[in-house]
């Protein structure tokens, strides 16, 4: 696929809107659309005709179904200077959300999984439909977050339950902590998202930036760049250590499939 399939790029009036478009694979996140991805939100951001940004994706199943771990279990990288090179280019990704001077509306549906679930905590609003479901499953295959966003988003236990267990939350559990700021039908979700996306473009653009500045440099000033450069540090060191000591579980991931792989795993522990 080139960048242009895996990515897509649409203005509609003042609204700049990225939009993922995997859905054969779940919108999963390979290495050409993460490597690509923050390229298209500074588009979106350094659009002199838009106010405000949406981020959305193709099709009903999934937001996406986050990294695509047969890809990064079948080719690893584990040496020390390549590894933390890669881990600080999806940090920088996920960044460019934050760095917007425009607000970001993630529009979310089906499934939201792991790194899908970073890219639309770091937006500035969330609309999700009533089938949205929000997930960090990466504690099965022992990974850890890239960006550990979840403690700034929830309250410590709700966010210790999603990253301990695994467990997936839909998206009125993440309303009634305050994440999602609206559920939908599925079939009214680009209508409510661009209907709030509109009223966002509508406000005075200059005094929009500069408010986002200031609740930014809220968060920051309590620590939370240094606490993702930590997260950052903490990922690499688990990548390298997953490689290295789960050879079986990575083998079956690329024979048969991380289903098949996660089954075996749970058999050989139980």
């Amino acid at each position: 696929m080139s960048q242009k399939d895996v990515l897509l790029y649409e203005k509609t009036g003042k609204i700049g809107r990225v939009i993922i478009n995997r859905p054969k694979a779940r919108n999963a996140f390979n290495q050409e659309l993460v490597e690509n991805l923050g390229e298209f939100i500074k588009l979106a951001d350094q659009d002199p005709d838009t106010n405000v940004i949406v981020i959305s994706a193709v099709g009903d199943k999934a937001f996406s179904a986050g990294f695509d771990i047969k890809e990064s279990i079948g080719e690893p990288i584990v040496d020390v200077i390549p590894r933390r090179e890669n881990t600080a280019m999806e940090l920088n990704t996920w960044r460019e959300v934050w760095k917007c001077k425009k607000p970001v509306i993630a529009s979310v549906q089906g499934f939201c999984i792991g790194g899908g679930l970073h890219l639309a905590f770091m937006c500035d609003l969330i609309i999700a439909s009533e089938d949205a479901r929000f997930g960090e499953p990466e504690v099965a295959f022992s990974y850890v977050p890239d960006i550990l966003i979840e403690p700034w988003k929830l309250p410590m236990n709700k966010a210790r339950q999603l990253l301990y267990l695994g467990e997936y939350l839909t998206a009125e559990e993440l309303r009634e902590c305050g994440v999602v700021n609206k559920v939908v039908p599925f079939e009214k979700l680009e209508e409510e998202t661009m209907k709030i996306a509109g009223r966002l473009a509508e406000m005075p653009s200059d005094t929009m930036m500069m408010l986002k500045y200031q609740v930014n440099k809220t968060y920051e000033i309590q620590g939370m760049v240094n606490a993702m450069d930590f997260a950052a540090e903490i990922f690499s060191l688990c990548r390298i250590n997953q490689a290295q000591t789960q050879k079986e579980f990575n083998e079956i991931v690329n024979s048969q499939g991380l289903k098949a792989a996660l089954d075996w795993k749970n058999n050989h522990n139980s």
